[in-house]
């Protein structure tokens, strides 16, 4: 069922419920006030034929008939009968036939109750207890509340058509209102089917900015805008992958193709194989830069996560480097101000992707700064691990400093350098996987400060 549908349905459940409670306690109250106005009237006729009856002693039985049958009362076919309170005999009926049965036991209930009303068929009837001064009788008078009964029933049928009516009227009401609510989602809805790949710039009209409907459109239109992001990344990625893997594969396929067309000599069959095997390290490293990258990009939660202490991380990566090169020279400085003996410079994340931005960074410092010396800190600062690379390089220009960490993106200083400008995109995807930050401060011809902060208690 269609949400227009529910909420119209629902309005007049509601609206309906209230309406039909309303028309009911309206018919009840009505109800009981003709039969307590007729009892009234009721009691009225049994006292005062019970007073001319008994108090006036110039009528008698046959006077006071003749006196019931000329008088125009508005009760119909009204009967009145007189019984004496200790002999039980009727000592008066304003009819020759009584047209509700009088027993001992409707007798007994009236001189116990002093007042009973009760009904037998279309008749309503009241018995009552008279005295005088001397003496005690039972009255009972009964008649049919014509005009009650179709009041009653006229009040009956117009509540009934009104209701209906309503109801009616409520679910065209309820439908129009419900249309009127629903229409910004129809919009909403009516923009977001015409937005496709080739129109991701499009966005949703946002409306008045303050209601759910704008908050919507708000949400909405900032998901374009990642989605946005993505395809652009996405399609950036693919380029440079394309373009990075075509070089090498182009520069193999020339090389061998070029030695194949004559008989060469072994040393240069060599230098044809060095140079080849030159390009297939370089594809092989760029495979894994992509998959590095593929795998920095998932939830941090599906992996293994430890407590992993940066400073031995540190220790442990200068010594690779320093076993592979010993001519590089990595200068550590390591900060530790804290006064707590549980603080030990140490986060919870993945140990080898951790290992991997400080291989990049330190690798990326030399790199940029002809193997010159690369200054390395780690520093505790409240709630977070600060770590620092500093080098002594090209720098970067600021202009070049917010695409960096683009993959692929290399600034116009470095197209002369080795890689492939992946480096910095896949410190900032572990990085942020870890909850943390990556910035950079550089100068042209002065060097470049890498920053990374990590949180010491993440979320």
């Amino acid at each position: 069922m269609q949400i227009r549908n529910k909420l119209t349905l629902r309005f007049a459940l509601v609206v309906g419920s209230l309406l039909l409670a309303f028309s009911l306690i309206i018919y009840l109250l009505s109800a009981n006030y003709r039969k307590q106005e007729f009892n009234q009237r009721l009691k009225e006729k049994c006292v005062n034929t019970a007073k001319l009856l008994i108090d006036v002693k110039e009528i008698d039985n046959n006077l006071l008939r003749i006196i019931d049958s000329s008088n125009y009362s508005v009760l119909i076919g009204v009967e009145v009968t007189v019984f004496d309170y200790f002999k039980k005999s009727k000592i008066y009926s304003s009819s020759k036939s009584s047209s509700i049965v009088i027993d001992e036991d409707l007798l007994s209930k009236i001189r116990n109750d002093g007042e009973y009303s009760f009904k037998q068929g279309d008749r309503e009837a009241l018995g009552l207890l008279y005295s005088n001064d001397f003496r005690r009788f039972v009255v009972i008078a009964s008649a049919i509340d014509i005009y009650g009964m179709d009041k009653l029933k006229n009040l009956f049928l117009v509540l009934t058509i009104g209701f209906i009516v309503s109801i009616l009227v409520i679910i065209l009401i309820g439908r129009y209102f419900s249309w009127q609510a629903l229409k910004p989602i129809i919009n909403v809805i009516s923009e977001v089917s015409s937005i496709s790949a080739n129109n991701l710039a499009q966005r949703v009209n946002e409306g008045n900015g303050h209601d759910e409907i704008a908050h919507l459109s708000i949400t909405f239109n900032g998901m374009l805008d990642r989605i946005e992001t993505a395809f652009k990344i996405q399609k950036i990625f693919v380029s440079n992958a394309s373009h990075e893997l075509r070089t090498p594969l182009a520069s193999i396929t020339s090389q061998i193709e070029v030695v194949l067309m004559n008989d060469r000599e072994t040393d240069e069959y060599k230098k044809v194989l060095s140079s080849v095997l030159d390009d297939a390290k370089s594809l092989t490293n760029l495979s894994n830069n992509l998959l590095e990258i593929a795998r920095s990009e998932q939830e941090i939660s599906s992996m293994q996560l430890n407590k992993v202490r940066l400073d031995e991380l540190l220790i442990e990566t200068q010594s690779e480097f320093m076993l592979l090169n010993p001519k590089l020279k990595i200068e550590i400085g390591i900060n530790d101000n804290t006064n707590d003996d549980d603080h030990d410079l140490s986060v919870f994340g993945n140990e080898n992707l951790l290992k991997l931005v400080f291989i990049n960074l330190i690798d990326n410092a030399f790199k940029f700064s002809n193997n010159k010396p690369v200054d390395v800190i780690i520093d505790y600062q409240k709630e977070n691990v600060i770590l620092k690379v500093v080098d002594r390089g090209i720098g970067i220009a600021l202009d070049d400093i917010q695409h960096v960490f683009e993959p692929f993106y290399r600034a116009a200083n470095a197209q002369n350098k080795r890689g492939h400008g992946i480096g910095l995109s896949l410190i900032n995807n572990i990085v942020r996987l870890h909850n943390g930050s990556v910035k950079i401060h550089s100068s042209i011809g002065i060097g470049t400060e890498v920053e990374v902060t990590l949180p010491y208690k993440p979320n």
